[in-house]
């Protein structure tokens, strides 16, 4: 089982301690400004002229604590990113090894949001929010030190109004995660929606259901303002209830500083002292809200992670490899069949017969739940496949990258250009402008002839031992069986294809699936 990464594994508890000795740094310099400012006080009330060393201890604390906090914010920024990254690439290498059948339960959108809103939590968490809390948990005992060597009876008058603050915090504190959890709910249930609708949006539209899907659009867009109102009402109560304690401790301050035996300069430097204390106890709010967030994001993620998986790690074998079937059972279908090396079987059967299935079996995409599938009758763990769905990926870029989309090495500009000719992508060639023209990732140019000419030349291109087509395009195309023979010249690997035996192919067998069983038949 794989897990979310630690926080502070991989090197970044080495940032989070920088990051904290920054902010100690910090408390330092504000430390001796507040020693400062009670000798500038004192030096005003004996009207005497400012000490030269007085003044330049104030500046120079100034600017230390401006440029500290610069640096302090550049480096939590990359250690937020830095954990995201390392997120980011679990998730996705977690995902790649999911089986199909497991992939196809879950919503796209939702595993999109993985990589938004979940990886913006962890950011967050890991770079202002650890690093904060280490700071605050540093910087609140020397601050309040300091605040007793300037006057222990101030320090105590100041302690009580702040101290029952922070009670009244704690208790805010406890049901912030709730709203974190409704909010990010909704706010999921909207983007997933959309994420699946844009695309639909003028099918939906034609079919007269816009009305409809703005309603619904803006109900949960009032429920989103609600529980977003609602979550930031909470929190910045959280944050505001120290400024109160610390308005609180002020007045204190000033009430016990009417004795005679306490000076104004001890009073005044107390109060700065005071209002430096208040920085780090309200970073210890905002570290709480985004922990919260985190809690849920890491939820999420954590049950991703938890499904099963494993990366196929393919071994190219330079020639064709048979294929057999021993009871290999996915979902209701099972199956008892041998796929010689180099030969060409097709699957036939009736919708939900299981056809898809199957192919994503041989292909290595989900493998049986129970039985077994081989290859050279287990001699081979997984063969080079190339697999031909009915949605062929292609990222955006050269029409060269998609013909040679995980190839190593890549082919030369000529033979893709030349087996692209020979898939009959001469007329996209011509509209793009050659090989190496841009072919924009979903993009209308490509109707689903030329996307099943490109995986397929990509097929011969790859060199693999097995090719799986599951493309329903390739039988309703008139070309289908042209492209079929093509494949099979320029190409000695074993070859599965989906769907009724197409005329023309001797010595082919017919694997029909009927009564969640399938029976081979030769030719």
């Amino acid at each position: 089982m794989t897990h979310v990464p630690a926080p502070l594994s991989e090197g970044r508890a080495r940032s989070v301690a920088l990051v904290a000795a920054i902010g100690i740094l910090q408390g330092i310099a504000m430390g001796i400004a507040a020693f400062a400012t009670r000798d500038a006080f004192a030096a005003l009330h004996q009207a005497q002229s400012q000490r030269p060393l007085t003044l330049a201890i104030l500046v120079g604390a100034g600017v230390a604590v401006a440029l500290l906090r610069v640096l302090a914010r550049a480096r939590a920024e990359s250690l937020g990113q830095h954990y995201a990254k390392s997120l980011r690439h679990r998730l996705y290498d977690h995902i790649a090894g999911m089986s199909e059948s497991d992939l196809a339960k879950r919503r796209t959108g939702a595993l999109s949001l993985r990589f938004v809103g979940d990886l913006s939590a962890a950011r967050g968490w890991v770079g202002l929010g650890i690093t904060r809390l280490v700071s605050a948990v540093v910087v609140l005992p020397g601050a309040a030190l300091v605040l007793y060597l300037l006057n222990p009876y101030l320090a105590l008058a100041a302690s009580l109004p702040v101290a029952a603050s922070l009670l009244l915090a704690f208790g805010l504190a406890i049901g912030l995660e709730h709203y974190h959890r409704r909010l990010r709910s909704r706010r999921a249930r909207i983007a997933i929606n959309m994420m699946e609708r844009i695309a639909q949006a003028p099918d939906l539209d034609l079919a007269g259901r816009t009305g409809k899907e703005l309603e619904v659009l803006d109900e949960n867009g009032d429920r989103l303002r609600q529980q977003a109102t609602a979550r930031v009402t909470r929190s910045s109560l959280l944050r505001a209830i120290p400024q109160i304690g610390a308005a609180l401790g002020g007045v204190a301050i000033l009430w016990a500083a009417a004795r005679p035996d306490i000076a104004a300069a001890e009073a005044a430097a107390a109060l700065a002292m005071l209002g430096i204390l208040m920085l780090p106890l309200q970073e210890l709010a905002g570290v709480w809200d985004r922990y919260c967030g985190w809690r849920v994001a890491r939820e999420k993620c954590g049950k991703l992670l938890a499904q099963p998986s494993t990366r196929r790690l393919s071994e190219r074998q330079g020639r064709p490899v048979s294929v057999t079937l021993d009871n290999a059972k996915l979902r209701a279908l099972t199956v008892n069949a041998v796929l010689p090396a180099g030969s060409l079987t097709f699957v036939s059967g009736p919708n939900g017969s299981g056809k898809s299935s199957l192919a994503a079996m041989v292909a290595g995409l989900s493998p049986p739940e129970q039985g077994h599938v081989l290859y050279d009758e287990g001699r081979v763990a997984l063969p080079s496949v190339a697999y031909v769905p009915d949605r062929p990926a292609m990222l955006r870029g050269s029409l060269r990258r998609s013909l040679s989309l995980g190839l190593s090495p890549r082919p030369s500009r000529r033979k893709t250009d030349r087996v692209a000719q020979q898939m009959g992508l001469g007329g996209l060639l011509s509209r793009i402008g050659g090989i190496d023209g841009s072919l924009p990732s979903g993009a209308s140019v490509i109707s689903n002839g030329e996307a099943l000419r490109i995986a397929l030349a990509r097929a011969i291109l790859s060199r693999a031992d097995l090719i799986v087509v599951d493309n329903a395009q390739l039988r309703a195309d008139p070309e289908g069986a042209l492209l079929l023979k093509r494949l099979r010249t320029k190409t000695k690997a074993t070859v599965l294809v989906t769907g009724p035996r197409m005329t023309g192919f001797t010595n082919a067998r017919t694997l029909v699936l009927a009564d969640r069983r399938a029976i081979l038949s030769h030719d």
